[in-house]
This record gives C-alpha cells, structure tokens and sequence, in this order.
C-alpha cells in the first residue's frame, strides 16, 4: 500500500470509527489555530451530519413522528451499526425498518413508518415503462382472455401494517395532528405504485394481493379466475378478477399484455 492509500484509508477509518481510536491523527501537523483535532472533528461530524439529512430527506414523517432529537439519535445509531457502502446516498437507510424493529419494538408504528416511506421511495425511483390502454386490451377477442398473461411497471410494492401508520403518515404529510397509536384488528395491506411520476397507495384487500402476486408472476387471466373460484362461484370468480384487472389498467399498473400459446 502506498504512502497516500494508506492515509486515504486511515481517514476513512477515522470518519467510520471511534475518533480516538484512529491513528489518522497522527498524521496531521498541528497549529496555534485550530488544533489538529478541533480540524478533524469538524470532518468527522460533517460527515454524519450529511448522512442524518439524506436519512431526513428519505424518511421526513418518520422524523416528524419521532422529533427531531430522538430521530437524529436513532440516525447516529444507524450510521454506527450500518456503514455506508453507497457512492449515492439516495440508497443509504435500505435497512431502517430492520434497525427500528429492534431499537424502536415499544414503539412498532415507526418500524411501518419507515418501511412504508421506504416503499414510496422505492416507486418513485423505478424504471420507465408505457401503460398498457384500455383500447389496446380492447382489441383481444374476448374468448381468448383466458390466456392472457401481464406485464407490470417495476415500481409495484406491497407494504403491510398491523398500526394504523397509514392515516398517521397522512396526518404528518400535511402538518395535522396524527391520530394516536391503535393497533388494527388484522393486518393489512397497502398497494404502492407510480403514477403521472408520482408514488401512489391504497388499501387492497387480501384477495386483490394474492390476485396482482399470481398476474405478477406470470399467471394467466383464467388462472387468476380459477384460484378466486376457491372463495366464489364461476361467475363471481370472473367479475371480481375482471373489476381487479379494471382497477390495474386504470392505475396504470400494466405495461404489456401477452397471449399465452397452450400446448395442445
């Protein structure tokens, strides 16, 4: 290792470490300014100070819930037990709901707060892909919409709560009084996707998730059919995955329909 690596890496240590256990220091010429310490403290904080903001800017109503003193507690926290190994940081705090599941288990609404604002982010940064029309569906005979397999836009998450973290987020987004703490009497489970460049949600219920997770994975229109038959009747089964797939054109959900070729 070069003279200039080794120092290079020696910094890092000391941006990443304990300040008094780096050896970096040594390296410095002191003055009767700003004492070689008092310089690279200065360093040393920045660095954090720069990481706690980009976590503020991906999770702003976690901090609104949290305050900002035991937010940028947590966020040191963080930083200690989960290193940056990002160039960007748009990509640092990946592991914030994991982290808070442990640091935060009094208090779940943060967790879900934190994955659910992870999810949002994640949407928004998802790649470009057209929407599929309605005109365009419209063109395939109807007698062969049994076979028919989706294709779905990539910012698609699923995010699921137990607390009522929804309608808090929504209260801290627009400067409101949040609702206390009420934990729901199940789970329940929050679609997330992009639209007109813009992170959307809504509630979906259990049997809509399982239907879009089937059409994700490449099942068919009939198939999906044939798995809500489990619940309904026939004809039940086929209004309620034609009102599903209604809902995913019109949200924009799907970007390619193709006709699947059977065996015969």
């Amino acid at each position: 290792m070069t003279q200039l690596a080794k120092l290079q890496a020696d910094f890092q240590a000391y941006l990443l470490d304990d300040v008094k256990s780096s050896s970096f220091i040594k390296a410095m010429i002191d003055d009767n300014k700003v004492g070689a310490k008092k310089r690279l403290s200065i360093y040393h904080d920045a660095y954090r100070l720069r990481i706690i903001e980009a976590l503020a800017t991906a999770y702003p109503q976690l901090k609104a819930l949290l305050g900002d003193v035991l937010f940028n507690k947590i966020a040191r926290e963080y930083i200690t037990a989960y290193p940056s190994t990002y160039r960007n940081l748009r990509w640092y705090g990946s592991e914030m709901r994991e982290y808070l599941l442990t640091t935060l288990a009094q208090h779940p609404v943060a967790a879900e707060m934190a994955d659910f604002e992870s999810a949002l982010s994640l949407a928004f940064d998802a790649e470009d892909v057209p929407e599929l029309s309605l005109q365009e569906l419209s063109a395939i005979p109807p007698e062969n919409w049994d076979a028919l397999s989706f294709k779905f836009q990539p910012a698609i998450k699923f995010v699921r709560t137990r607390w009522n973290t929804i309608p808090i987020w929504q209260a801290l987004e627009v400067e409101e009084m949040p609702p206390k703490p009420a934990q729901e009497s199940t789970y329940q489970s929050w679609l997330i996707w992009r639209k007109n460049f813009n992170s959307q949600f809504r509630l979906t219920t259990e049997m809509e998730v399982i239907a879009l997770n089937m059409a994700v994975m490449g099942a068919t229109f009939g198939e999906i059919c044939a798995n809500l038959e489990v619940e309904m009747d026939e004809e039940q089964a086929m209004a309620t995955a034609a009102q599903y797939l209604a809902g995913w054109l019109e949200n924009g959900l799907i970007c390619k329909v193709t006709l699947i070729k059977f065996a015969s």
